[in-house]
């Protein structure tokens, strides 16, 4: 007999480019007014699939069975919710302190625990098949795997270079990997624009002077 061997649900590991970032960044800001790219269990579960922490397969179930149990739905929300403010309250710390408070630490850890998952070795019905799969909760697992980008950025990351954008209205995380390390800015053409113009026009309060604004900087 020859049999074959697959790898069933077994996914690649995620890209580690700041996927805590990313995912931080789903609750955005415009002028101090939210909006929220994961609102409900369908755009969760969208948002984890096209970040490569869910199968086709897995999203699909994942997706099913929550439409189907809203309560649980609400539940998973309330977990990945509270992993995002987490990881906010960190990357806050990170910026204002350079590390993350011991209490915080501790409810990261906690997470990080939750994803365990194993793997064995399954074989088909008819024996000529085998596939390797991963037993866990798959939600479970990917908001560990959300939580241990961050673990793994305060271990190894470049700390000293995240940044919140100097945008009080804007707010958003990213880490500055330009070449001299001082962008202040999420984006220069957004809120660095928006920054220059009230600067302009501030001092052409004080100044008494009107005009128009120089050369590349646009109006808002």
């Amino acid at each position: 007999m020859v049999t074959t061997m697959t790898a069933r649900e077994l996914m690649p590991e995620p890209p580690s480019d700041d996927l805590w970032v990313r995912f931080v960044n789903t609750l955005t800001f415009t002028h101090d007014q939210p909006t929220d790219f994961i609102p409900d269990a369908d755009a969760l579960v969208a948002w984890l699939r096209k970040a490569r922490l869910l199968s086709e397969r897995a999203a699909s179930a994942e997706r099913a069975a929550l439409r189907d149990d809203p309560t649980e739905a609400a539940r998973r929300m309330e977990r990945f919710e509270h992993l995002r403010d987490l990881l906010r309250a960190m990357a806050e710390e990170l910026v204002v302190d350079g590390q993350p408070s011991r209490q915080n630490v501790r409810e990261l850890n906690h997470i990080l625990r939750h994803g365990l998952h194993y793997h064995q070795l399954e074989i088909s019905a008819d024996g000529n098949e085998y596939g390797l799969a991963r037993v866990g909760d798959k939600l479970d697992q990917a908001r560990a795997t959300i939580a241990g980008t961050l673990a793994d950025f305060v271990a190894h990351g470049p700390v000293h270079r995240l940044r919140i954008c100097a945008n009080g209205g804007c707010r958003e995380v990213f880490v500055d990997r330009s070449p001299t390390g001082r962008r202040r800015w999420c984006d220069m053409r957004t809120c660095g624009n928006q920054a220059k113009v009230a600067r302009h026009r501030a001092r052409r309060r004080v100044s008494g002077t009107p005009g128009p604004l120089p050369a590349g900087i646009a109006a808002h």
